[in-house]
């Protein structure tokens, strides 16, 4: 018999697990992103820290922009580049965006009047999602190239546009959707896909995946963003999610790109004082937090929400198990156990400083 959501609420069900494996009770994971869109018990699980919640409110003002998005004179797609440190939610922030903006298509296809067959007419488009790097937004098979080395910008667009024909495929299988042999033939192809989109009165949304860039915010990664601004042509709007350790540096880099009236720029930083509170009761009842609960949350300044949330699965979980009761709260926190190798992208890169020659031994 599968276990409710309510068991332990810090869960997370694999979108799609309950409905195509009904034979099989699906676990509840302590790390995964909320996909609402895909999952509809993760729409009542997100949690605005860190001001998250203004930033969807950003890219809904993004939304208002949607004639632009679709008007073939206009030819304009949109770019909506989403920063912010290791494990702070940017993938269950874009998750969400695609959440909203499906919401908002499906809304106006419902006020829409019947087709009256006058020419030129647009109908509000049917929005597709193409999940290039998964659920996870993860860029295996696109970020290194067939000596595993990292990937240029061209073969990264090239495998990207690949990626998207893939997931394609199955919405439109009589279409013709060819797969890019050269490097020179991305831009033309994303053309295409435009113009197909157009015929099919479709919207596309394309999560780009994370990668792991080797250049930490340099010019590698603002040729890349450049790029994706190019490929947002007509009804295409494409998600990138850049990592950062220093909100300047990477406002820098997207600035590069921007201002751009076919840019949405949404940013994440650290958690705050208030957010332990507010991750355990929002996570569990969507209330506002109590401003005077307990809190250890000074604790957890230095952590991020990944974190947090495999705690708070963590405690409640052994409750269960016990017959306890699995609300946690933010007085139940100890202070985190933080691995620095585990936050950054490339553990490889963090290195203990060296020892000097004239300190005791043990020091």
């Amino acid at each position: 018999m599968t276990r409710p959501v309510q068991d332990n609420p810090y869960g997370v069900y694999v979108p799609g697990s309950k409905d195509r494996l009904p034979w099989l009770p699906p676990p509840l994971l302590d790390d995964h992103p909320l996909v609402p869109w895909a999952e509809e018990s993760h729409a009542g699980q997100w949690v605005d820290v860190d001001h998250a919640l203004d930033q969807v409110k950003q890219f809904e003002q993004c939304l208002e922009r949607l004639p632009e998005m679709i008007l073939p004179k206009v030819d304009m797609g949109h770019l909506v580049v989403v920063t912010g440190p290791v494990g702070m939610g940017k993938t269950t922030l874009i998750h969400r965006c695609v959440h909203l903006a499906r919401q908002r298509l499906e809304h106006f296809a419902r006020l829409a009047p019947p087709n009256s067959g006058r020419p030129g007419v647009i109908r509000p488009p049917r929005p597709y999602v193409a999940m290039t790097g998964g659920y996870d937004n993860r860029a295996n098979g696109i970020s290194t190239d067939a000596r595993g080395q990292f990937a240029s910008t061209q073969d990264i667009n090239t495998a990207l546009r690949n990626k998207i024909v893939e997931e394609l495929g199955g919405h439109f299988p009589d279409k013709a959707l060819q797969r890019v042999r050269t490097e020179q033939d991305v831009h033309q192809a994303f053309l295409g896909l435009s113009r197909l989109l157009a015929q099919q009165d479709a919207l596309l949304l394309v999560l780009v995946p994370h990668m792991d860039w080797r250049d930490d915010m340099g010019s590698v990664r603002t040729d890349f963003l450049r790029t994706c601004l190019k490929h947002a042509r007509s009804r295409i709007v494409l998600f990138v999610e850049v990592c950062h350790h220093d909100p300047e540096r990477a406002h820098e880099v997207v600035e590069e790109v921007w201002p751009d009236t076919a840019l949405t720029h949404l940013k994440l930083g650290s958690l705050t004082s208030e957010d332990t509170v507010k991750f355990s009761q929002s996570a569990v009842r969507g209330e506002h937090p109590d401003p005077d609960a307990p809190s250890h949350s000074r604790e957890w300044l230095t952590s991020d929400v990944r974190q947090l949330r495999k705690r708070y699965f963590s405690i409640a979980e052994e409750r269960r198990r016990t017959g306890g009761e699995v609300q946690v709260t933010a007085a139940d926190l100890g202070a985190p156990a933080l691995d620095v190798t585990a936050m950054a992208r490339n553990p490889s890169a963090v290195v203990p400083p060296p020892r000097r020659h004239d300190a005791p031994p043990g020091s």
